[in-house]
């Protein structure tokens, strides 16, 4: 898991890359997409209230606001403020949309909301737990929590080459299903989904991860070790990496 001091790097490195993020956010597009496809099968009422945490330069938002008509204010946030900068540039002529900078880890909103949202936010989160029932207690008499998340074997690949040159348990972690349905905690529910990404070759793969400003991890790896783990990763071309997304709903 990661620590406080790891997500102030986290959310800095992400506030760098603002710029070139939906560049290289091939990925994060599809579950975004994939997210608000779920979104719009939801019963959500008239001139709902909606809370997005991590929204990042907009891609769930643009695509959930143009599905829901039935949205009456949605609320999005980030905690680096150059995406929440590029989300606004992104959709400043919807007047139920607004943006703010704001630590989706402890949110500072009093709600209630009919809808609260994200799309891997919550795994860069130290304590992702207390975030989840943070986000309950937001929530209207009848209101949806909805959440993409990653899960235990996103990166497999990765981290199977990895191991086998030497570097065991230095790429990231991310919790199972077991585990994050207690998270998620009494009447929720966790589904799975994995997410193929192709890529020419190791190189390529790293270099769209520092794209988007997800290329932190908390251990370093020594660069022989690296090179050795980058060639095994290879051993197959393209080079395919998966993102074991876990949809968590809570009503």
């Amino acid at each position: 898991m990661l620590t406080g001091v790891d997500k102030r790097v986290v959310a800095g490195r992400f506030a760098a890359a603002a710029g070139r993020y939906d560049a290289s956010a091939r990925v994060q597009a599809r579950i975004a997409t994939a997210l608000a496809d779920r979104l719009t099968a939801l019963p959500l009422c008239d001139g709902a209230r909606a809370l997005e945490i991590g929204c990042g330069t907009g891609l769930l938002t643009a695509v959930s606001l143009a599905r829901l008509p039935r949205v009456g204010s949605w609320l999005a946030t980030d905690i680096a403020p150059s995406m929440v900068s590029a989300c606004r540039r992104r959709l400043s002529q919807d007047p139920r949309l607004t943006v703010a900078a704001m630590d989706g880890e402890a949110p500072a909103v009093t709600g209630p909301f009919d809808l609260i949202c994200s799309s891997l936010a919550l795994q860069w989160f130290p304590d992702a737990a207390g975030a989840l029932s943070a986000w309950r207690r937001l929530l209207a008499p009848g209101g949806v929590l909805l959440v993409a998340t990653l899960g235990v074997d996103t990166f497999a690949q990765w981290r199977a080459a990895l191991a086998a040159a030497g570097a065991p348990g230095a790429g990231p972690a991310y919790p199972d299903g077991d585990t994050l349905s207690h998270w998620l905690g009494a009447g929720g529910r966790v589904e799975r989904q994995d997410f193929i990404e192709h890529h020419a070759d190791a190189r390529h793969f790293l270099h769209s991860l520092r794209g988007i400003g997800a290329d932190y991890a908390p251990g370093r790896v020594a660069p022989v070790t690296l090179r050795r783990a980058m060639r095994l990763l290879e051993a197959t071309r393209p080079v395919d990496i998966t993102y074991d997304v876990r949809w968590l709903l809570a009503l």
